[in-house]
């Protein structure tokens, strides 16, 4: 189903973390190239480089990258997140955040700490509509709930 979402990847990449070890889990599991992942440097509290990773990709790509998300969320992680929704969403947008160190091993869960932060935003035109509208993007894309 294509619709106008957009996907937001964003992570901050430490001077002692290998932009590849990063950005070859984000291929392997999302499609997403090197080339289209933008760094921006800045300095730490002591001038050590720090890199800001975005990226973002919208409509049918997104839906793409959406379905595969889905796919790589563990069928209890996925429970909680519907159950709780509400508490992921801010201003129209669905804000998950995975471990950046089970994200080189290929694998999602949860975390606050250091987190590779996802953001999904869809249209949604009537407030109250936003939790339904993103328990069922989630739940149209995951054979997890259907079982």
């Amino acid at each position: 189903m294509t619709r106008n979402a957009v996907v937001k990847i964003d992570l901050i990449l430490h001077a002692t973390e290998d932009f590849q070890k990063v950005s070859e889990p984000l291929n392997d599991l999302f499609a997403i190239e090197r080339k289209e992942i933008t760094k921006q440097e800045i300095s730490g509290h002591f001038g050590n480089p720090i890199f800001m990773l975005h990226m973002e990709v919208k409509k049918k790509r997104a839906d793409q990258i959406i379905k595969k998300l889905v796919s790589l969320i563990p069928r209890d992680i996925m429970m909680e997140l519907l159950a709780n929704i509400e508490e992921w969403i801010f201003e129209s947008s669905i804000y998950m955040r995975f471990s950046k160190q089970n994200l080189v091993k290929k694998i999602l869960t949860l975390e606050e700490k250091d987190p590779i932060r996802i953001t999904i935003y869809t249209p949604t035109y009537v407030k109250k509509e936003i939790p339904d509208t993103y328990r069922k993007l989630l739940s149209e894309n995951s054979d997890k709930i259907r079982k």
